[in-house]
């Protein structure tokens, strides 16, 4: 499958630049999730791989679907992805547009995958030690993963920090099958 992210972020970039321009841009980040959520249903993935209609087209469903909750440099986002036939970007575009957005208003998305629910005092801990590096303005979210056997993991943006116990034995097998 096709890596689309070098794709998208061209189209990413002209409509964070064009939101920022028009003050808009947390409304064009809602209207984007919202977009990317509306097209990985099966019911709008089958209407935008359809061939035989044509971009025009499917891009009116599109709209016609969020009709009153996008704004307008949204819908001229879609126009312009049917018109280049990129709407398969919609997802990876609200991505890239949410990484401008952190980057802009200066946070960070943190995910804390945990074996088990941490108590609220580790729970605060690590909250704490995360804000006070990453900033203040950065929303973090725990998650369980049992397949972590214990510890946590930390992904900032596209970095990992694995301090789990599978991650420890998966190093240790690789040390091991040097």
């Amino acid at each position: 499958m096709i890596e689309l992210s070098p794709l998208a972020r061209p189209y990413a970039n002209a409509v964070f630049s064009t939101a920022l321009d028009n003050n808009q841009q947390d409304r064009v980040g809602e209207d984007l999730s919202m977009l990317g959520l509306v097209v990985s249903t099966p019911e709008v993935l089958n209407i935008i791989e359809n061939p035989e209609q044509t971009k025009t087209q499917i891009a009116k469903v599109i709209i016609d679907l969020t009709s009153d909750q996008i704004c307008e440099i949204t819908t001229k986002l879609i126009n312009l992805l049917a018109e280049n036939k990129r709407l398969n970007l919609i997802e990876a575009i609200a991505t890239h547009y949410h990484e401008l957005l952190e980057k802009n208003n200066q946070t960070t998305s943190i995910s804390v995958g945990v074996a088990t629910t941490p108590t609220e005092e580790t729970r605060a801990e690590i909250t704490s030690k995360l804000l006070a590096s990453h900033g203040e303005g950065s929303s973090i979210e725990f998650f369980e993963d049992l397949t972590l056997m214990g510890g946590l993991s930390i992904k900032i943006g596209d970095e990992s920090l694995d301090l789990s116990i599978k991650g420890k034995v998966k190093k240790l097998v690789n040390q091991l099958n040097f």
